[in-house]
């Protein structure tokens, strides 16, 4: 019963997925105005700016006008213009493949049922929009300015009306035309490929898990679709579970990127990867340099990167390809420049002291608490730069302590700690009122400081505490996760590929048979929180490329074996 039961959702599900199938439409409108005001089209439609430069004008509710920049046509229908779901709000699709496709009515379905087939349960899901005719250049561009389908259907009245010249409105629809029009390389009828990037500064202890587990995600996910072709007798029954993708994907493939050499000569390796074999996306790769080579890569050849295993992302504001786990580094010196401006005892024109060491490591932390304090608009710290091969003797810093009398010190090294900071604690030394340090550049050195320095010591720490963490793992995980050697525990890398798995399996399932690329990275933008076993939460947002946005900041309980004791919460605002 049980089977017939899951065969029947089954079927009412593929419905469903047709109807939306001819919702968004599969036809290749014509182009009309010439490529070259693609470029302008794109900067009306991603940034609301005119081809002049001034702010495209919109109105919404009749005649409250809302600059373009500030309501731009990505923040509802994406920058794919795929459309959207928020809740129970769904966006439509913006693009010509649907607008200029005639839209079919959804099915009706039984009271008390779903699109699944089941008894709504939980929040409503979003009402499928009615049916209207195509759009033509003409209509689509009465629509914009008047608010008005086909069909003559009035638009919700907090979509903007744009009052566009001629020339600029065929700008637009031309861009909108070109927009998810062909599927993205790296696909095609039977195979969607992806490839992970490996460089060979790290011994393969340090990806040979990522590698597993990757591959092991490849195979489940292969077999599903193996599964669907062998057990359904149906032939347009399967053709349609393997169309729709929200049963099942095309088969997926894995190949390997090995980078050897000085990373100046990684944008070449991957050129000729690229070259050989397209792929769809990058999903994870590790590497114990930066990443900024392939980020580049990445960037010019709009391919999505999700989840690399690198503690040096590329901080950027406006780069759109590469989803990192954290901002790595970076993120602790800007955790503790929040807490510290936070701090009720720490004076305004507080005084403060950062060494920093010149290696990867010290710059970027020193750059996240920089930026971030100059953000608040304090005076900048004195900042005492160490050479890579330099040695931070206790008797330095304890002169640098007694000459500049900071309020706070902040050491970005590794060399001399903890025994540099507890030298602060010797008689005829004034210790500043507060001491901050990274774990992630320590590692566990920090666990060795004098129980008289403790409580004026702050580390930040990225990720779950310890004894929360443990007690996390079997419910991640379970009892023996697939495709992992379980030893003394559950490795970083094994915690980081977790979520890119699921954001993974999430986004695949979403995605249908719209094979974009843009796509698949405003999927997971749309995505809910996750709960993750590596921290203590990963959520998305349109543009937003940093999934861990906290960073604990913590002090040492007393004792030989203390714990960690937190003294703030994940985010710090």
């Amino acid at each position: 019963m049980n089977r017939v039961f899951s065969f029947f959702i089954c079927i009412v599900f593929i419905c469903v997925s047709l109807v939306l199938s001819d919702v968004y439409g599969q036809q290749e409108p014509s182009r009309l105005a010439p490529p070259a005001s693609d470029t302008l089209g794109e900067r009306l439609y991603r940034d609301g700016l005119l081809p002049s430069g001034k702010p495209l004008i919109g109105y919404i509710k009749g005649d409250l006008p809302a600059p373009g920049n500030s309501f731009t046509c990505i923040s509802c229908h994406m920058r794919s213009g795929l459309g959207s779901v928020e809740g129970s709000v769904l966006t439509t699709p913006t693009n010509g493949r649907s607008l200029y496709a005639p839209r079919s009515n959804p099915p009706t379905l039984r009271p008390g049922m779903s699109a699944m087939g089941v008894a709504d349960k939980g929040p409503p899901s979003p009402q499928p929009p009615p049916a209207r005719p195509a759009y033509t250049d003409e209509s689509l561009a009465a629509a914009l300015r008047g608010g008005v389908d086909p069909s003559g259907r009035v638009w919700d009245p907090v979509m903007p009306r744009y009052k566009l010249q001629d020339d600029d409105m065929a700008i637009l629809i031309s861009y909108l035309k070109s927009l998810s029009s062909e599927f993205s390389p790296g696909v095609d009828a039977a195979t969607l490929r992806f490839a992970t990037v490996i460089t060979d500064d790290l011994t393969p202890d340090r990806y040979q898990e990522h590698l597993n587990l990757l591959d092991n995600f490849i195979r489940r996910t292969n077999e599903r679709t193996n599964h669907i072709e062998n057990e359904v007798r149906n032939p347009r029954v399967k053709r349609q579970l393997m169309v729709s993708g929200r049963v099942a994907y095309r088969k997926l493939s894995l190949s390997r990127w090995m980078l050897k050499g000085a990373p100046e000569t990684w944008r070449s390796q991957l050129e000729e990867y690229y070259r050989k074999e397209p792929v769809f996306a990058l999903i994870g790769g590790v590497s114990g340099t930066a990443w900024k080579p392939v980020h580049d890569f990445c960037e010019s050849n709009h391919l999505p990167c999700l989840f690399p295993q690198t503690d040096f992302p590329v901080i950027s504001e406006t780069d759109w390809y590469t989803l990192y786990p954290s901002k790595g580094y970076y993120q602790e010196g800007e955790t503790a420049a929040r807490f510290l401006n936070r701090c009720d005892d720490f004076p305004d024109s507080g005084k403060i002291l950062m060494i920093t060491r010149e290696s990867r490591e010290g710059i970027m932390l020193n750059d996240g608490f920089r930026d971030t304090w100059r953000a608040f608009g304090r005076a900048e710290p004195f900042t005492v730069r160490i050479a890579e091969k330099e040695f931070l003797s206790p008797e330095r810093l304890a002169l640098l302590v007694k000459t500049e009398k900071p309020d706070a010190v902040v050491i970005w090294d590794n060399t001399a700690l903890p025994e540099a900071i507890n030298s602060l604690t010797a008689p005829g030394i004034e210790p500043p009122n507060k001491i901050i340090v990274s774990s992630g550049f320590l590692d566990l050195k920090f666990m060795e400081l004098n129980d008289n320095i403790r409580d004026i010591t702050y580390i930040t720490y990225p990720e779950r505490l310890p004894m929360d963490e443990k007690l996390l793992e079997a419910y991640f995980f379970g009892a023996k996760p697939q495709g992992l050697k379980i030893g003394d525990g559950i490795s970083k890398s094994a915690k980081q590929t977790y979520p890119l798995i699921k954001v993974l399996e999430r986004a695949l399932r979403e995605m249908k048979e719209n094979f974009y690329r843009d796509y698949l990275l405003d999927i997971i933008s749309m995505g809910k929180d996750l709960d993750v076993p590596l921290y203590e939460r990963m959520s998305f947002g349109p543009g937003q490329r940093y999934a861990s946005k906290g960073c604990y900041i913590v002090q040492l309980g007393k004792g030989s074996r203390p714990e960690l004791v937190k003294k703030s919460n994940w985010v710090i605002h």
